[in-house]
């Protein structure tokens, strides 16, 4: 079976996702209508929110005036759980009798289902892409600060094929110190908002948004930060049904609500090292390394 990942070079760094060349994830989906396919890519778009609202801060400190950027690579792993590897489906088109099946989500087993239908007919329910973790590297910089307000970016975009297009993401987060209209607060405290555009050619267009109250205090060489976010994530999804010829849209909610971060940045000098955990309903594990000025 053939290597499913889309790897591509953006500058020196590297955007990965481990899934799928995009024309299989068309081939696969594309054999449901709309209430199947619905099911197959729910994993996907709960996926994707918590994995791009993931990484956006190491460090609640921002100076009120005075520069201070940060560049550096953020990666993301979402862990797929077994609830999130298969679905119910039920048998489409004139296949008889209609029949419902636990089956495999896009993130699934790599082996289709089949039930026997009238006739010695059989109804063949699309593959997973046997994935447990979805990982995701993008490069991010975050600049300021005027009156202890600071501006993070995520940009890149990649053509893949002729078949799939391009991949894009964009994404900008905007945060304000609150600590610095606070005399001896013993934390720094900051509050931000960050909204992020992605799309897979036609195939996927998806936001998401979070907004968090961010807290963190350095202990020698050790930043220890965490947050509490509410966030939201949506998919659009758009392919052709091969069986009926038709064509099928619909719109995805990402799962996840609340989201809790708890992280450490180890300071070296400009040098930034930082890891964290996010439990969410699609909990994430991320880390950054990067460089820090007037931080």
């Amino acid at each position: 079976m053939k290597s499913k990942k889309i790897i591509v070079s953006v500058c020196i760094l590297i955007f990965a996702i481990s899934l799928v060349h995009g024309q299989d994830i068309e081939d696969m989906v594309s054999k449901y209508t709309q209430e199947n396919g619905q099911g197959y890519m729910q994993p996907l778009a709960d996926a994707f929110g918590a994995t791009f609202n993931s990484g956006l801060y190491h460090s609640a400190s921002i100076k009120k005036l005075g520069f201070q950027a940060y560049l550096g690579v953020v990666s993301s792993f979402a862990f797929i759980p077994d609830s999130k590897k298969t679905f119910e489906a039920t048998t489409e088109g004139f296949f008889e009798p209609v029949t419902t099946a636990d089956v495999p989500t896009i993130f699934g087993a790599a082996e289709s289902v089949e039930v026997d239908g009238n006739g010695g007919t059989t109804y063949v329910f699309p593959a997973g892409l046997n994935v447990s973790m979805v990982p995701f590297i993008v490069p991010q910089l975050t600049i300021g600060s005027v009156y202890g307000t600071d501006l993070t970016l995520r940009y890149f975009s990649v053509g893949i094929n002729e078949e799939l297009g391009d991949v894009k993401l964009f994404s900008w987060g905007i945060r304000h110190s609150i600590s610095q209209h606070f005399d001896l607060l013993p934390v720094d405290i900051a509050v931000g908002f960050y909204s992020q555009t992605f799309s897979i050619g036609d195939l996927v267009s998806a936001k998401a948004s979070v907004i968090n109250a961010q807290v963190s205090r350095n202990v020698m060489l050790f930043t220890f930060y965490g947050g509490l976010g509410y966030e939201n994530s949506n998919l659009d999804i758009k392919y052709t049904n091969t069986a009926e010829d038709t064509e099928i849209s619909f719109k995805l909610k990402g799962n996840n609500k609340i989201r809790f971060t708890a992280g450490v940045t180890f300071n070296l000098g400009p040098v930034k090292i930082n890891v964290d955990y996010n439990l969410s309903d699609q909990s994430v594990l991320c880390a950054g390394l990067g460089f820090g000025i007037g931080k």
